[in-house]
């Protein structure tokens, strides 16, 4: 069975449009360069910014310093009408991205990449803004009524916005989980004994069907081209599932919703 990313977003938009129709909210996204996937997924923030009348403002700057973006940054901190910010990434690599995921405040981190919302998400503090990807997945899961409690888990990948994320997510639903990496020794053995795999490799075809036992959740964050075709990590041959968020049409889906999700809970927050 797939799971439908579409439905899924479809489904809590309604309740998020009735949050949004009783409040004002802003959301600013910072850019740095002109990424041709960054443009396409601002886009998509726009878009869906506009449906849910939120005031959203696109800071584009060509080239920058760490020190300026810092300040840029603390300048929405104390803007009362700004309630979320977001640094769009990639971002230049001679910038410094743990010091600007840093500078932005706590509350109006709506990507959860700040240290206080990464240490609030493990301790699944009220408070906590979760990474958008990591959010969706588990919106998906939940929706679909998945069992977690007791599952056997392996996420590949170890990103603050993915893999560490729902590892504290799962540990906190009470899953066993296990996170493998670009040094994992043999990847195959956490794969194929667990209930469920999530993969955000960005490798085509990585993961086989000799990987994964049967039966198994499959949760496919991947976004690759092959052949000039958008494709996931998991590869076409593997058959034997329970559950697959296809790719397109699965985890994609919601994360932009999360970003909106978080926005409103981020607004909540500012009030406060």
């Amino acid at each position: 069975m797939l799971f439908d990313g579409k439905l899924v977003r479809e489904e809590c938009l309604k309740k998020l449009k009735r949050k949004y129709s009783k409040i004002h909210v802003g959301l600013v996204v910072i850019q740095v360069g002109d990424d041709f996937a960054s443009n396409k997924y601002i886009a998509q923030k726009e878009k869906l910014a506009n449906e849910l009348g939120v005031d959203f403002q696109l800071v584009k700057l060509e080239k920058t310093t760490t020190k300026k973006l810092c300040d840029l940054i603390d300048t929405f901190n104390k803007d009362s009408n700004v309630h979320g910010i977001i640094v769009q990434l990639p971002i230049p690599k001679e910038l410094d991205y743990d010091v600007i995921r840093n500078q932005i405040a706590p509350n109006k981190d709506i990507d959860g990449v700040n240290d206080v919302n990464v240490l609030r998400v493990f301790n699944h503090h009220p408070d906590a803004l979760v990474p958008c990807t990591a959010l969706g997945i588990m919106k998906i899961l939940d929706y679909y009524k998945i069992p977690l409690e007791g599952m056997d888990v392996t996420i590949i990948g170890r990103s603050i916005h993915i893999g560490k994320a729902l590892f504290s997510l799962l540990l906190n639903r009470n899953c066993t989980v296990t996170i493998c990496h670009s040094k994992t020794k043999d990847l195959k053995v956490h794969t194929k004994k667990a209930d469920m795999v999530i993969s955000s490799v960005g490798k085509a075809n990585f993961i086989t069907q000799d990987m994964v036992k049967k039966d198994v959740i499959l949760v496919d964050v991947g976004f690759n081209y092959l052949d000039g075709k958008i494709c996931g990590d998991v590869s076409k041959d593997v058959k034997h599932y329970q559950y697959l968020t296809p790719v397109p049409g699965g985890v994609g889906q919601m994360t932009v919703y999360s970003i909106y999700e978080n926005l409103i809970k981020a607004y909540e927050l500012n009030q406060k």
